[in-house]
């Protein structure tokens, strides 16, 4: 049995769907190689602070370094504000992980937050487009890992002005529902995508990736 992320699978559909994205850079991320763009970063530094403001509040908002601690991001407290309001962090669980089996692959995906039955993604971009979010495979394999009833994204438009201050453009919401076809379209997906794996050879290499995350 081999193990597949969600995120794995939605570049596979865009690989397979859209024409931007060089097989390269797909075959890239079966091997784990991921190189952050520095929207990437910007966008992992703004999620840090959403889960955990106390963290990384200063006086009159919030520093918050990269993960590598060669860059840091800054964003004022009023900027933050309406971000932070969005945010449920007494009922709210952060972080939650989720497998589900099809066919002879499990599926693992990790939630950005848990509210009873409602899951909540927050996303951040430099230009919204809602047709990127439902077409995704994303909410679906969450609706279907997680069994909820509503999956939400919270989609934070950003600008960095190039110096890494941080600037809330706008936050655009979309929620998303499940349908009756929905696990099975997840499951055709999973198919589609392990021929692609046996057909590339990339089987052995996605159960060494799995020893060794298991091992870590």
């Amino acid at each position: 049995m081999i193990r597949l992320s969600t995120t794995t699978l939605e570049s596979y559909r865009l690989w397979r769907d859209q024409d931007w994205m060089p097989e390269a850079e797909l075959l890239a991320t079966f091997r784990g190689e991921f190189v952050p763009t520095p929207a990437v970063l910007a966008g992992q530094a703004f999620g840090a602070a959403l889960e955990r403001p106390d963290r990384y509040r200063v006086p009159g908002g919030y520093r918050i370094p990269t993960r590598d601690r060669a860059q840091v991001y800054t964003i004022d407290e009023a900027v933050f504000a309406p971000a932070l309001a969005l945010m449920d962090h007494t009922h709210g669980v952060f972080e939650v992980k989720a497998e589900k089996t099809y066919g002879d692959a499990r599926v693992v995906g990790v939630a950005d937050q848990l509210v009873g039955d409602h899951l909540i993604e927050h996303k951040t971009t430099s230009a919204f487009d809602a047709d990127k979010y439902l077409e995704s495979s994303q909410w679906r394999f969450y609706a279907d890992l997680f069994d909820v009833s509503t999956v939400t994204y919270h989609v934070f438009v950003l600008n960095d002005h190039g110096n890494g201050v941080l600037e809330i453009r706008s936050i655009e919401t979309l929620s998303l529902y499940p349908y009756p076809a929905l696990h099975d379209d997840c499951a055709a997906l999973v198919r589609d995508c392990q021929a692609y794996v046996r057909l590339r050879g990339l089987e052995a290499l996605l159960r060494r990736r799995q020893q060794q995350a298991e091992a870590a």
